[in-house]
């Protein structure tokens, strides 16, 4: 049995405005990551520096402050990643106890060949004559009942009511 689809498989069936607004967000969110992110490497950078030139350029050493301040940053950003793992695990839980085991996004089962003719009430050869083809055109009308069926291929379609694909009938429906 194949593993369903992941839901970001299918971003492209979603509205193009969500799709947008969901780019838009992730943008905001990286360059408010970045933001943040920038004051840890200027702490690094000033430690470096300072590190450099006392080594190397015979400078003094390394001033406390710079190396508290990038211990400083290190150690709240440890605390976002800490309070955010554990909001995370609250919510797993929370959605385990909920839940419980039950996986609910499983897949359906797939539309037969009979429930289908149940639904044109048509017989169920035709559906399984239609399936074989390479290229078949539903044409349904406001309510959704079908009217019309077009196929490539002439042998797949017996009920007067759908038609075979020719260039004078894509000429018409045009």
């Amino acid at each position: 049995m194949s593993e369903p689809s992941l839901i970001i498989d299918k971003s492209s069936t979603r509205p193009a405005w969500a799709r947008c607004r969901d780019g838009l967000l992730s943008a905001l969110m990286w360059l408010a990551y970045l933001y943040f992110l920038r004051v840890a490497f200027v702490d690094l950078y000033h430690l470096i520096v300072d590190s450099f030139e006392w080594l190397f350029a015979s400078g003094g050493r390394p001033q406390a402050t710079a190396i508290s301040q990038f211990f400083g940053t290190l150690w709240i950003y440890g605390i976002v990643i800490l309070a955010d793992g554990a909001i995370l695990i609250t919510w797993a839980l929370y959605n385990w106890r909920r839940y419980g085991r039950s996986n609910r996004y499983l897949d359906h089962d797939p539309v037969s060949i009979d429930d289908l003719a149940q639904l044109y009430e048509l017989p169920a050869e035709d559906i399984a004559r239609w399936q074989r083809s390479r290229i078949l055109v539903m044409q349904h009308n406001l309510d959704g009942a079908l009217e019309r069926v077009i196929s490539k291929d002439p042998d797949l379609i017996s009920t007067p009511l759908f038609q075979t694909f020719t260039a004078d009938s894509a000429q018409r429906s045009a």
